[in-house]
This record gives C-alpha cells, sequence and structure tokens, in this order.
C-alpha cells in the first residue's frame, strides 16, 4: 500500500524507514534480481555515484545518521509499548491525538490509527511524526503508567550519536526531542498594543510554551517578549526579495545573557534540501535592520549564536515553492437567526493569530476550538473550504495562503437553523490536474460547540415558538418567564461558582486545570485542550466551564473538587 504510486524519493525514505542500514543490501538483491549488474556495481562503490549537487548541508543529518536515529527511536518506543495490554493499547491510541493536538504538533488522525491493531504498526506512525519520544511520556503520564514513563526517560537518555538529540519530525525530518524544559511565561495584558510575555531560568535548555522560542544558557537569565505584526515590515522585505518564515518578536534581555537561542519557523525543509541556505533573520533596531545568516537549521528552529536583540523574525528567500504549518481558526456570531463563521487560514504564526483574534473577538466573534492541519501547505497555492449540509453558504470559493501585507483573508460561511453536526472539509486545489481536488484537513462542528449563543438557547427554550412572526407573539411571551428563569440560574450559577474558586489556592487551581483534561473523569464530557486553560484566571475559567458544560459545569467541578480533597467546596455548591 505505502509502494503504491511512490516516487524515487519517497522510496528511498521508505526503505530507509523500513530497512534502516541494511536498505543498501536489500537494494543490491533487487538490481540482482533485475539483472542490472551495472547498478550493483555502481552502489559497491557509493563515492563514484556522488555529485555536488546531491551534497547535503552540514548542518543537517546525513541520510545514515537519520537512519539510525529513526531505528534507536523506533526501538525503545516498541520495547515500551509492548508492555501495555490491549486495553491500555487502545486507550493510548485514543489520547495519541489529543497530546499531538496539546503540543502543536502535526497530528495523527483517528481515521489511520482506528485500523492499527499492532504496536509495531503504530510505532512506524509515530516515528514519522514530531517528538514521538516526548509524546509517548506524557500519554504514559495519562494514563498513570509511571514505570513506562521511567524507563523510557532511562532508555532515551543512554542514546549515541544523532539518536541522542535527534528525533524524526514533519515531513520526514529529525528534530531534537526531550532536550527542552517547557516554561509557562507570565503575562501582562496591559499594554493595549499586545501581551507582554515575561520568562526567567536558570542554567539549562528552555523552551518558552507559548512562541516555541528555546533558549541555551550557563547562567540565570531573565527576558520579554511581544509578539509584533509583519505589516510594517513586508514592503522592505519584499524589496530585498525575503518573505516571513516565523512569527516577528520583540524581546528584551533583563539580566545576563543567552549563549544561544533558537527562532521557531513554519518551514517544511525536508522536501527541497537546497532551502536550508535560504534562511536568515531580520533583526529590526534603532539604526534600522538587518538581514542576519543564521549558525544552523533545524525542522522547526534557526539557531543564533550569542545574538543581540529587539525585533526578530526568521526570513525566508523568495523565488521557490515552500510548504509551511498552518493554523485553521474558527469563529462564530452568537446572537443571530443563523449560524455564522469565520474561517481562517494562516501560517503557523502565535502573533498573527493574536491579531485575528483581537479583530474577531472587538466585533462580537467567539473562538470555536480545532486541531490544525497535521501535514504541511504549499503556500501560494488554492484551497476551497466547504460544509456538508444543504444550507451551508461560503466564500469566498477560494483562497491563496499567503502571509503578505494585506489583512489575512477569511472564508465566511452561512447557515440557516443547523440541525445536526456537520463537517467543514479544506481541499487543495491541484492546478497541475484541473479542477481536481485533495482533502488536506477536516473537522466536524457540532451543536454544542456554538451552543452558547443566545440563539441556540433561545430556540432549545422556546421551542417551536423560536422564530415566530408577529402575528404568533403571544405564544413566546408565554415562554419568556420560563427562558428569564433559565438566565438567572445561569447569572447564579456563575457567581457561585466564582466565589468557589477563590477559595482555591494557587496550585490547587493549577490541579483544577490539570484535571479538565482528564477523559477518564469527565466520563464522556468533551476536555478542555491545555492550549485553552493557559493564561486563564478564576473569572475566564468559569465562563469557559460555562460555555463548555453549561448546566454540567458545576456537576464536573464537584467532581474535579473530589479529586483535589477540597470537598468543603463540594459541601458549599
Amino acid at each position: 500500500m505505502l509502494l503504491h504510486r511512490t516516487d524515487k524519493v519517497k522510496i528511498v525514505d521508505l526503505m530507509v524507514q523500513t530497512c534502516g542500514q541494511r536498505s543498501v543490501e536489500v537494494t543490491r538483491e533487487v538490481f540482482m534480481d533485475m539483472k542490472r549488474t551495472d547498478l550493483v556495481q555502481r552502489l559497491s562503490k557509493p563515492s563514484s555515484g556522488l555529485k555536488e549537487k546531491h551534497s547535503v548541508d552540514e548542518h543537517r543529518p546525513t541520510l545514515s545518521e537519520k537512519a539510525a536515529a529513526m531505528a534507536a527511536v523506533k526501538q525503545i518506543l516498541l520495547e515500551t509499548l509492548k508492555d501495555l495490554s490491549l486495553n491500555e493499547l487502545k486507550k493510548f491510541k485514543w489520547l495519541l491525538p489529543f497530546t499531538y493536538f496539546q503540543k502543536s504538533l502535526p497530528q495523527i488522525s483517528w481515521s489511520k490509527l482506528d485500523w492499527v491493531d499492532s504496536v509495531d504498526l503504530l510505532v512506524d506512525m509515530m516515528v514519522k511524526n514530531q517528538q514521538s519520544v516526548e509524546v509517548t511520556k506524557e500519554v504514559l503520564m495519562d494514563m498513570n503508567r509511571t514505570d513506562l514513563v521511567k524507563r523510557l526517560s532511562e532508555t532515551s537518555s543512554g542514546l549515541k550519536g544523532p539518536s541522542r538529540s535527534l528525533e524524526l519530525g514533519g515531513c520526514g525530518s529529525i528534530m531534537d526531542s526531550s532536550n527542552w524544559t517547557k516554561l509557562e511565561p507570565e503575562v501582562d495584558i496591559t499594554d493595549a498594543a499586545a501581551p507582554t510575555y515575561s520568562l526567567q531560568s536558570e542554567a539549562g535548555n528552555f523552551e518558552c510554551s507559548v512562541s516555541g522560542l528555546r533558549w541555551v544558557c550557563k547562567e540565570q537569565v531573565s527576558f520579554k517578549f511581544q509578539f509584533c505584526s509583519w505589516g510594517n515590515h513586508m514592503e522592505r522585505m519584499e524589496s530585498i526579495r525575503y518573505m516571513p518564515a516565523g512569527p516577528l518578536m520583540d524581546i528584551s534581555v533583563i539580566a545576563e545573557k543567552f549563549d544561544e537561542v533558537y527562532l521557531p519557523h513554519w518551514i517544511c525543509i525536508d522536501d527541497n534540501p537546497k532551502i536550508l541556505d535560504k534562511f536568515a533573520v531580520l533583526h529590526i533596531d534603532d539604526c534600522g535592520d538587518v538581514v542576519e545568516k543564521v549558525a544552523e537549521v533545524t525542522p522547526s528552529h534557526v539557531k543564533l549564536s550569542e545574538p543581540a536583540f529587539s525585533l526578530k523574525g526568521v526570513l525566508m528567500k523568495v523565488g521557490f515553492p515552500v510548504k509551511i504549518s498552518c493554523n485553521m481558526l474558527i469563529y462564530y456570531k452568537p446572537n443571530t437567526p443563523f449560524l455564522k463563521l469565520h474561517v481562517y487560514l494562516i501560517p503557523h504564526d502565535p502573533g498573527l493569530q493574536q491579531t485575528v483574534d483581537k479583530k474577531e473577538f472587538s466585533e462580537g466573534y467567539k473562538i470555536i476550538q480545532k486541531p490544525r492541519p497535521d501535514r504541511y501547505l504549499k503556500m501560494q497555492d488554492g484551497f476551497i473550504l466547504t460544509a456538508d449540509i444543504d444550507t451551508a453558504k461560503v466564500l469566498p470559493e477560494k483562497i491563496t495562503l499567503r502571509h503578505d501585507s494585506q489583512d489575512p483573508n477569511f472564508y465566511e460561511v452561512f447557515i440557516k437553523n443547523p440541525d445536526r453536526d456537520f463537517p467543514l472539509t479544506l481541499l487543495h486545489t491541484n492546478k497541475n490536474k484541473g479542477k481536481q481536488y485533495e482533502e488536506v484537513w477536516t473537522c466536524e462542528i457540532r451543536k454544542d460547540d456554538h451552543h452558547n449563543s443566545a440563539h441556540s438557547e433561545a430556540a432549545e427554550s422556546l421551542g417551536p415558538c423560536y422564530g415566530a412572526t408577529a402575528s404568533e407573539k403571544q405564544c413566546v411571551d408565554e415562554h419568556l418567564p420560563a427562558l428569564m428563569q433559565k438566565a438567572a440560574t445561569i447569572t447564579t450559577d456563575r457567581e457561585r461558582f466564582l466565589k468557589t474558586l477563590e477559595y482555591l489556592k494557587e496550585e490547587e487551581l493549577k490541579k483544577f486545570k490539570w484535571f479538565l483534561q482528564d477523559s477518564d473523569l469527565l466520563a464522556g464530557l468533551p476536555c478542555v485542550p491545555s492550549s485553552r486553560l493557559e493564561m486563564k484566571d478564576r473569572v475566564d475559567l468559569v465562563d469557559l466551564m460555562m460555555q463548555t458544560y453549561s448546566e454540567q459545569a458545576l456537576e464536573v467541578a464537584k467532581k474535579i473538587f473530589k479529586k483535589i480533597d477540597r470537598n468543603d467546596l463540594v459541601q458549599r455548591f
């Protein structure tokens, strides 16, 4: 199945992934069966077949290093996961997509996992994705298999060579995995322009959980940053033939200095190794802007040694097609007689998402959280959005994926009285095959995703009287007292909920948020992704839980209070 319609480059990758160091030997035997002794001879003298155009950048792992790294990671995961029972393996597969989503990594879809019935197949699938060892640890922690987490940590720390710090990543790349300690920044939202994030660390290797920024320091360091817009710099970048390749951040060091910094980028580097020398970093200060060379490129970051800071962002030379990591942002408008969605396809840029959030929230829209595409998408290509429900209208028909000086474009979706769940699907328009489309992303919009709109609540409460004409107003009026009572109850519940949360200490509040991600405890109710819980204070948490669980929010809270040994708060409820 994997070999079907596979070109030469993909066959090489597939053989290295499957056969490892034996791939050359296997190839030689196949050539012998084909009576291509000329190719057997050439394969026996690999140096004679090398051309300058095929040389690999000195900063990239070689093919043999990739094979060795993949084989080592695969063996470690096999030895770990084979200790899971059938029920545990089923639960592991169920939790896996959630963990990839929470870490903002390319995901493995449930449809692909559904037919996987062995550990071998599961591991093969995982090592093709990013941070497979780190993701495995987190899933095992959720399953309370701390024994396997400990063994996995000990085994992976014993790796040597490139596999010690490298792991297979998205698009078949190799990337560093668990060498970075993630830190949550403190957030100051008093600045009207953008939130300010502050971090401090001891000596070591660290990663910011919000921006993806990584740093290495030998002493304690503290710094702050803001996300900035590329808009004011696009004209200058276009004039020197560069384009944005990562978020633009204004970084200020408060104490000490960095030894190394890794700025995040969203470019897929493995389709074309030649693009590695096309990366640069924009540095802007009071003296103007400078385009800096980078010390190294990894699948997710570019490295700067002993950097100076102000405005910084990763650039890519224009002139050839690239694929990028993307986000799908979905917003809905409450209090309307129909469902109205705004759907954005943008690069994986936290700063750009902040800009879109601010714009949509100011217009009264609310966000619907859904997983992002689990594959890289090609810049400057066209994409079509469809909604599989009869009353849906989607405009414009097609959007081109770009990051330029214009405001990000979006699809506007109108659906009259949606009476069921429905899928949203993103299709890639293949230029080489006329109007042939390829599905690249899909999600399901459920009724409870937009259930907290006044339209939905009123319709549910008033039943057949909702949407009545003026002549039927009496029917509506008869139901208004019940609707008003429901609104009063919700307000009272919110107030009781907030007052109760105020009794939690900070550590207890942290545990409370953690249990909102526990599928076993929630027993069929939706989990709240960690990305939605970040930076939420008690007021925001009440609103989020009421939106997610509606009238069941208090029951969910009671369950969690029992889990964190605060039965006194259960009694208070």
